[in-house]
């Protein structure tokens, strides 16, 4: 990490149990994706207590557009004792596009002691496989882009015209990376867009992200709110 100490500044950010490396190139982590992390570990406990559970093959949890690494290595440390005590094979990746990003990332498992692989891609097209995906993706309506000041690159937050361009993207490959009965946990933003004067559109992007799902064939389930009560959190599973 040495050369990129001397091109960036290093920061340490507080997130779910961890500290993490970021620079004011990648994307800072936010308290509300915690909630993230919580539900996504709830589910794959649940899945490890069912009769679902197969204990043959290697049991994959794949992190779209993972950027410091933080969501899936968090995922992967609360999960280790119990992947240990039920003698898992496991394969945890995170992805990105960006190669400073999952250098970082890559520097943030070590410190922290996560068995946690790292490949570059546009979200989820180079894994085939995957039981559960998290992705915290580029969510922000343009519309916005004006109204709001931010010191993460824009490629970080913004998600497209309406917001959902992004999310939709992961949707639809996951719908060919996921089994049926997996699980794909999403943070949205559509509930954001009220506080803009923008509710009609915040109904679109939320319309757009159901639909399309349906459309995958996925079941989608009540959204799970944040802090704030704002509906953060997504979770859909292939049927």
């Amino acid at each position: 990490m040495e050369n990129l100490k001397k091109k960036e500044t290093l920061k340490k950010v507080d997130f779910f149990e961890h500290q993490f490396f970021i620079t004011d190139k990648i994307f800072t982590p936010r308290p509300e994706t915690e909630i993230l992390v919580e539900v996504a570990v709830d589910y794959i406990k649940n899945y490890f207590y069912s009769p679902n559970f197969k204990r043959k093959g290697v049991f994959c949890v794949a992190d779209a557009g993972t950027g410091s690494g933080c969501i899936i290595i968090s995922i992967f440390k609360k999960l280790e004792k119990i992947m240990k005590a039920f003698k898992v094979r496991y394969s945890f990746v995170g992805i990105d596009i960006d190669k400073a990003a999952l250098k970082l990332a890559k520097y943030n498992s070590k410190i922290i002691g996560a068995d946690v692989s790292f490949v570059c891609g546009n979200f989820l097209l180079p894994i085939k496989k995957a039981d559960f995906i998290v992705s915290n993706p580029p969510y922000v309506s343009l519309k916005v882009k004006d109204k709001i000041k931010v010191d993460d690159p824009p490629h970080t937050i913004f998600g497209g015209e309406i917001g959902c361009e992004k999310i939709l993207e992961i949707i639809k490959q996951a719908s060919f990376v996921l089994p049926s009965g997996g699980f794909i946990f999403l943070e949205v933003g559509y509930d954001d867009l009220k506080f803009f004067g923008l509710s009609e559109l915040g109904k679109i992007y939320k319309e757009k992200i159901f639909s399309f799902a349906e459309k995958m064939k996925f079941k989608i389930f009540p959204p799970i709110k944040d802090y704030n009560k704002i509906e953060r959190i997504v979770v859909m599973q292939k049927l």
